[in-house]
């Protein structure tokens, strides 16, 4: 693959998932950029950021959403959409059919909780497959770990009832979001968080029908899955974002990840994207297209294995993206970062004009904005959290308050001598044992 005019060749091959037939291979991957109020709110803003991208011509989109009350009570992000309640459920209808105006289907990705990585309050604990916190060192999204070591809170063994009770929050917010007109949802074991905690043996030392066994460890995503098919029946499209490697020493490798997913594949999941590593690993893995899903090989393990569609992240660059379809690693590939830095990649990609796409310059602002409660930007595209905003409008009064400020903080945060002294007055975390 060396032309753009073969890369696009490949790119804007139509694809099926279930029943939706996909006009290309891009599809814009879930991120916390969402542009909802502070309630969970769907806004104008949600609706031209998400309306930009479908016009800008990729294949599908995929939106963040709370799929349980505790996913949003928990979260240390802010403007995530809240799709767990009934309350919202005319906005969510609105943004689902400001999308599909541009020909694209809307999938919602929802979460039952934030796990390992969530905040406790009160009355209620952190809770995980097991008790096991996250223990991040060195630096973190470009900024340098205050004293070198942060942890979170060693999270509860989750108990049956509340397992039972989340799988029934996410089966209700699956059907919420098939009334509205959504085209399906996505299941994500990513990361560190909560559905994550149960796949591998790493962060699951239960005893139960929920540890143990691959059969075991995929029961509570078995159950969800089954739970949302028999409630809005074979054709809402249902997909698994899972970790392809979390490159851990005492963690799983492709071969265990894909045992999980060939559980779930059987009970009726219509495509597969693919993650890696996790808040653990993150220090030291490279930020570079494809190296680490399709470079290392990981990704074929899982397009091997799996029947359905599997999708690719962190490939940027056009040609490295139809290459890896071309070669067999996956059929579609997931875009996050750089539909925040260009609306219109998708266009230009299948249209072979790979000199005027807008690139990600992997600076992390977005996520560094997102870390710090900051409105999420981009550092090559000026418009991006601004798309509902007439040209020449003013910004909101709170925003001409805070704006000044946030560069200042965000170059402190980068300074390792800053967070040297920040790390100084900070209480030593606990690494915990079964991580060192």
């Amino acid at each position: 693959m060396t032309t753009p005019k073969e890369a696009a060749a490949v790119l804007s091959q139509p694809i099926n998932i279930n029943r939706l037939t996909l006009k290309n291979r891009l599809v814009m991957g879930p991120m916390a950029a969402t542009g909802a109020s502070r309630e969970g709110k769907p806004t104008a803003q949600t609706i031209a950021f998400f309306k930009a991208r479908a016009r800008g011509g990729v294949g599908m989109i995929i939106v963040s959403c709370s799929g349980a009350a505790r996913a949003i009570a928990e979260t240390p992000f802010a403007g995530g959409i809240r799709a767990d309640i009934e309350e919202f459920f005319p906005d969510l209808a609105k943004l689902a059919t400001a999308v599909h105006a541009h020909g694209t289907p809307i999938i919602g990705e929802i979460s039952p909780s934030m796990g390992r990585m969530g905040r406790p309050g009160p009355g209620r604990d952190v809770i995980s497959a097991s008790p096991i916190n996250v223990v991040m060192r060195g630096a973190v999204l470009g900024m340098p770990i205050p004293g070198g070591e942060m942890a979170t809170p060693v999270p509860r063994e989750a108990t049956v009832a509340e397992i039972e009770g989340l799988q029934t929050e996410m089966v209700a917010t699956a059907d919420r979001l098939h009334r509205a007109g959504w085209d399906g949802v996505e299941i994500p074991a990513i990361m560190s968080y909560f559905l994550a905690s149960f796949v591998s043996p790493r962060t699951n030392w239960r005893t139960d029908q929920y540890g143990g066994s691959v059969e075991n460890r995929a029961r509570m995503l078995v159950d969800i899955v089954k739970g949302i098919r028999e409630r809005v029946g074979p054709h809402f499209v249902i997909g698994l974002r899972i970790t392809a490697n979390d490159y851990m020493p005492d963690g799983q490798g492709p071969e265990g990840f894909v045992a999980i997913a060939k559980e779930v594949e059987k009970a009726g999941i219509d495509y597969v994207a693919l993650v890696y590593g996790c808040y653990e690993s993150m220090n030291r893995m490279p930020d570079r297209d494809g190296e680490n899903l399709v470079d290392n090989g990981d990704a074929r393990v899982f397009k091997r294995e799996l029947s359905v569609p599997v999708m690719l992240s962190t490939l940027h660059d056009p040609l490295r993206a139809a290459r890896a379809i071309a070669d067999g690693h996956g059929d579609l590939v997931l875009e996050a970062r750089q539909m925040l830095a260009d609306p219109d990649y998708a266009q230009k990609a299948i249209e072979g004009r790979t000199n005027d796409i807008v690139r990600c310059d992997r600076d992390m602002l977005c996520a560094r904005r997102m870390a710090l409660a900051m409105p999420v930007r981009c550092s090559v595209n000026p418009r991006m959290g601004r798309e509902s905003r007439k040209p020449g409008e003013l910004a909101p009064l709170n925003r001409l308050v805070k704006a000044p400020i946030e560069p200042i903080i965000l170059r402190l945060t980068r300074s390792p001598l800053f967070m040297g002294l920040v790390g100084r007055f900070m209480k030593k975390p606990k690494g915990d044992k079964h991580l060192d």
